[in-house]
């Protein structure tokens, strides 16, 4: 059980907006963070990326103090 998750769609709005924004595919999207383009096939399909992935996707949107919209609190017995 833990006191917060990672809000998995908060995330995936996000890259999309910042991809749109961008003129980006989704794969050039995971070239220029570094990830795999599965990484962002599983964020879509609402499955959360691994810590790695994470850290990279979020130097990518630029993030800073914004990581706080991503963040809910866990529920228990999770």
């Amino acid at each position: 059980m833990t006191a917060y998750r990672l809000d998995i769609a908060e995330l995936h709005r996000r890259l999309d907006a910042q991809r749109q924004a961008c003129g980006l595919s989704w794969r050039a999207v995971a070239r220029d963070a570094s990830v795999g383009p599965n990484v962002l096939h599983r964020i879509a399909r609402g499955h959360a990326p691994d810590a790695h992935a994470l850290v990279s996707l979020l130097v990518w949107l630029n993030l800073d103090t914004d990581i706080v919209h991503l963040i809910e609190p866990g529920e228990a017995g999770r």
